[in-house]
Formats: C-alpha cells, structure tokens, sequence
C-alpha cells in the first residue's frame, strides 16, 4: 500500500436513515481528542463488545492513550474512516471503521467497526463498512477479519449481510468471519447512502 489515499474522494456525506448526515473521512493523529469522547458516549455492552473490557476497567488514562494509540494511523499497513456529527457546534465522532494487515499475511487484515450507541440501527455501520471494504480492495486486501462475541449478532447480521463470501467459525465464545474480497470484482453493492 502507498502512502497516499485512494479511496474514494474524502471527506464526503452518508445520510443515516433518519436523515441526519454525517461526514466520513480519514482518521488522523489529531482525532485522539475525539475518540477518547466517543468513548465516553458508549454504553458499557459497547465498550465491552468492541473492546472486550469491562468498561469499569477502562481507567481515563488506558482511555488517553488507547485514543492515541488507535488515533495514530500507519498508512502502509492500516487504514481508520471515522463519521462525524455537528453536535453543539462541536465536531463529534459517530463512527470508526478500521483495518490493519496481519505481519505475516499482508493480503490479510484485521478489521472493526464501532458505531456510537445513540447512532446504532441507523445505516451508518453499513455505509462505513462499504467505505472501508472499498480501501480494502485498493489496498489489495484479499480477506478482512472480523472477531466478535458470538452472541453480537447485529455485527454478524452486519458483517456477513454485505452478499460477499465469508467464513465463520465459533472459538471460545468468539465469532471470527472472515469476508473474501475480490479487488478486481466492482463491489456488488452501488448505493452508498441508501443502507
């Protein structure tokens, strides 16, 4: 992968399915600020379905630097898209859709999605995750990982509904799907901002 973009034109407009709209773009090492209140938005089955931590554990300042962290983007090898609100007159962050390519199998990578409790069933997951499937592909990822709770269906219903092949296995209460891309193939879905 490169170092410049080649997704789509960002930053650009998703409409949720109540009509609010929403801004998508690449995350940034400056968006740590937003993540971390993001967090703070999260109920506590969130929290723990995404990051697999009681949120009682989540101390301000594994918080601090876990934002930094996930906020600190390397283009070589990962690739963040985040959803944003105007609330209050303040930018705030409604989504994340990420990957980041396994060491040993860089047509490989790890991907997640997390959407905001306030924004869940509203379109927004779906269209993130169609943005981050097409970076993917440019990007000449062959498969993207999911790992979720096994009894998250929502996320299952998310990942594996998108009329891609997949594989699925259950270990230890998880659920690992596995979505097959096809960078050649044109994506089977065309109609970004209707999910």
């Amino acid at each position: 992968m490169n170092d410049q973009h080649h997704s789509p034109a960002m930053p650009l407009t998703i409409t949720t399915r109540d009509g609010r709209a929403l801004r998508v773009r690449h995350l940034v090492a400056a968006d740590a600020g937003l993540l971390e209140r993001m967090f703070y938005r999260l109920s506590p089955e969130s929290i723990y379905r995404r990051f697999f931590i009681a949120a009682e554990h989540a101390s301000p300042e594994l918080v601090h630097k876990s934002a930094q962290r996930l906020a600190a983007i390397n283009p070589r090898r990962e690739a963040a898209l985040v959803a944003l609100a105007d609330e209050q007159g303040q930018e705030e962050a409604i989504a994340v859709a990420r990957f980041a390519r396994l060491p040993h199998q860089p047509q490989a990578a790890e991907a997640s999605i997390l959407v905001r409790d306030d924004y869940q069933g509203t379109g927004v997951g779906r269209q993130l995750l169609e943005l981050l499937l097409e970076e993917a592909r440019a990007a000449n990822i062959e498969r993207l990982i999911f790992l979720t709770h096994a009894d998250n269906t929502a996320m299952i219903r998310l990942a594996t509904g998108l009329g891609l092949p997949f594989h699925g296995r259950h270990a230890d209460g998880l659920y690992e799907i596995q979505l097959l891309l096809q960078p050649q193939a044109r994506p089977v879905f065309e109609f970004i901002g209707t999910a």
